[in-house]
């Protein structure tokens, strides 16, 4: 299992193949449970809140971003993991 969301990254929705998500924003609510603003990357007025948890669940969402973006996604994230713009999962 993926144990890091960063910016950036999206999601395929394993119950409605046709949304994929592209992660905007994290932040802790106020209970210290991360969450992800995402935005779906066909509309993006559509935006959603979803719990980090949730997200990394491979029976909910697959990671599909360097399948999206391609190689330059894969280099702008690899920048944002160096420099900690990201959420590692506290229980793996």
């Amino acid at each position: 299992m993926r144990k890091r969301i960063n910016i950036g990254d999206c999601y395929r929705d394993c119950t409605a193949v046709w949304n994929v998500w592209e992660v905007q924003r994290i932040y802790m609510d106020l209970l210290g449970v991360p969450h992800a603003i995402i935005r779906n990357t066909a509309d993006v007025k559509d935006r959603r809140t979803i719990a980090c948890p949730t997200l990394l669940e491979r029976r909910r969402f697959e990671l599909v971003t360097e399948e999206i973006g391609g190689p330059e996604a894969a280099r702008l994230n690899a920048g944002r993991r160096a420099t900690g713009g990201g959420f590692a999962h506290p229980h793996h």
